[in-house]
């Protein structure tokens, strides 16, 4: 996630690390590296990421697509927090608090697609070689 960030805000890589692989590992990571259009660096920075953290190492659109989501549920938050406003004043919540249920639910909706895009997107990822472990 740290390559999306400008380069004066990453933090220095001051450390290297020698690595050797087999023949098909190697040219696995090429394949890789050829079809994502990703430094073979970055994605075995990306790799050992996800291993350390446990969580997923979003690929720029991906993090682009979360935070779009994010930012409508945001949206829909706001409106939601309105709508509790006025009808704890005594307002009647009318149809405006249905319309926020229907986006709320179109969102969440929205949040699991692309969860599970991103999930198959990685998927699509694995490079099958020969000799794996």
């Amino acid at each position: 996630m740290n390559d999306t960030l400008p380069v004066s805000c990453r933090p220095k890589r001051s450390e290297a690390l020698h690595l050797r692989l087999t023949r098909e590992e190697h040219a696995g990571l090429r394949v890789l590296s050829t079809r994502t259009g990703i430094r073979r660096s970055r994605l075995v920075r990306k790799a050992l990421r996800e291993l350390i953290t446990g969580g997923a190492d979003l690929l720029e659109r991906d993090q682009q697509a979360v935070l779009e989501l994010a930012r409508q549920m945001r949206l829909i938050g706001v409106n939601l927090n309105q709508i509790a406003r006025r009808v704890n004043q005594g307002e009647p919540p009318g149809r405006a608090l249905a319309d926020v249920l229907d986006q709320l639910r179109a969102a969440l909706k929205d949040c699991e697609w692309t969860w599970r895009r991103q999930v198959a997107a990685t998927r699509a990822r694995i490079v099958a070689v020969a000799g794996r472990d």
